[in-house]
């Protein structure tokens, strides 16, 4: 009896579990921005770019250095002074503070182009982040695409199998003439060729599925709405020219050249900063020699001829600026067509989405017809058959026009920078 009422509990337990609910697109994104490896590539290179700016920016502050030496040895003056030779443990100490005072605009400039760097690696990051909600996006699609269709060419070979075997026995019978025994085995291979391809299709979408987010795909939930897009070409370009990532990206290259201009310029001028040393001395000229000294002041460096080096340098740094300028252009122009192109490919996504809802309408009420119509003998069973896969064409082509119109709609978000 208690064994009856443990077992009973148990079952109660596992009534009780939930089931596991379906994958939806959220969270196959949120798996694919935490696992896929270039996106972790970019936030580490965004976060040594903060720290090369973080070091630009101690240059401009005190630096305080220690020195030191210790060591053993003897001292022989030959006499003078009356000095004989002893043994000495010389010892040294010194002590440097220094702060820049006039860098020539250096150090400013260092900041800047370290800036720019972080700029630059954190509008990576965001252009990673993007692509891969949009690759997400497509694999996801790719896996109730290709799983569907896998679906529907196993119901078809399914129903030629019996197609089949019944032509056999109406052909050994008499009833139908082997050329339509013939046409029962194509259409049959023909099946067997579509459910080969759909699962070959099926594999690869779970396992880019895999790849991407880590997880097995399991059960997948349907599309969801589609997101909100801007509303005209217009809008989209003016979205695009001020939040697109790689082309902030490029913009920055600009700063960043323009930047080590300066710095090059910089290099022709003096350097200031003020110094405080502090020093203590024992056994390093004579035995017992001590000595003790601070001094503050002011150091400063100007290098008035470099043989052509500072020169050279401008001029390369200034042609830097102009290729940094030119790419900008291009990465402008660039943009400006991938948004056309992605604007156009939801338009025509749409309207393709709307002929697909037509056909595959219109090809189901022509199986169901078909299907009426062979009961009553008025067509053939393969009549039937073509139409069955007139309708998984029609069914196909509609889910790949939803997977197009949902695809181009993550891909122009994701130019325009507008996914949240």
């Amino acid at each position: 009896m208690r064994l009856l009422k443990t077992f009973t509990g148990l079952l109660s337990c596992v009534a009780a579990v939930p089931a596991a609910s379906a994958q939806d697109l959220a969270a196959a994104i949120a798996d694919a921005l935490a696992h896929t490896p270039v996106l972790a590539e970019a936030m580490a290179g965004e976060a040594a770019a903060s720290a090369r700016l973080d070091r630009a920016r101690a240059e401009s502050n005190p630096l305080l250095r220690v020195e030191g030496s210790y060591g053993a040895g003897r001292i022989d003056n030959g006499g003078f002074f009356g000095l004989t030779a002893d043994d000495v443990s010389p010892l040294a100490l010194q002590a440097t503070a220094e702060i820049p005072l006039y860098a020539g605009g250096r150090v400013s400039a260092m900041i800047a182009q370290a800036r720019g760097g972080a700029d630059i690696a954190r509008f990576g990051t965001q252009q990673a982040r993007l692509q891969t909600v949009v690759s997400a996006v497509s694999i996801y699609t790719e896996v109730l695409i290709a799983r569907k269709l896998e679906a529907r060419f196993g119901q078809l070979v399914t129903a030629l199998d019996e197609t089949k075997r019944q032509a056999g026995l109406r052909y050994k019978v008499g009833e139908i003439a082997s050329s339509d025994l013939a046409q029962a085995r194509a259409r049959k291979a023909e099946a067997q060729a579509g459910f080969a391809q759909a699962q070959g299709r099926r594999i690869a979408a779970e396992a880019s599925y895999e790849r991407l987010t880590g997880k097995d795909p399991g059960d997948l939930a349907p599309l969801p709405a589609l997101p909100l897009v801007p509303l005209t070409l217009d809008e989209a370009t003016d979205l695009a020219r001020n939040a697109n990532p790689a082309l902030r990206q490029a913009r920055s290259g600009v700063d960043v050249a323009r930047a080590g201009a300066r710095a090059a310029r910089a290099e022709a001028l003096p350097t200031v900063g003020a110094f405080a040393e502090a020093a203590h001395v024992r056994d390093q000229f004579f035995p017992g020699y001590r000595a003790d000294s601070v001094s503050i002041g002011v150091r400063g460096r100007w290098t008035l001829f470099s043989g052509g080096r500072v020169g050279a340098q401008t001029r390369a740094a200034e042609a830097d600026v102009d290729v940094s300028e030119a790419r900008l252009r291009q990465a402008r122009l660039m943009l400006d067509g991938l948004v056309i192109d992605a604007w156009q490919g939801l338009v025509t996504a749409r309207q393709i989405l709307d002929a697909s809802h037509l056909r595959n309408q219109a090809a189901a009420e022509a199986l169901r017809g078909k299907r009426l119509e062979a009961k009553v003998g008025a067509v053939p069973t393969l009549a039937v058959l073509d139409a069955e896969r007139e309708a998984i064409e029609a069914e196909a082509a509609l889910l790949q026009a939803e997977a197009m119109q949902t695809v181009a709609a993550w891909r122009l978000n994701a130019l325009t920078g507008t996914i949240d």
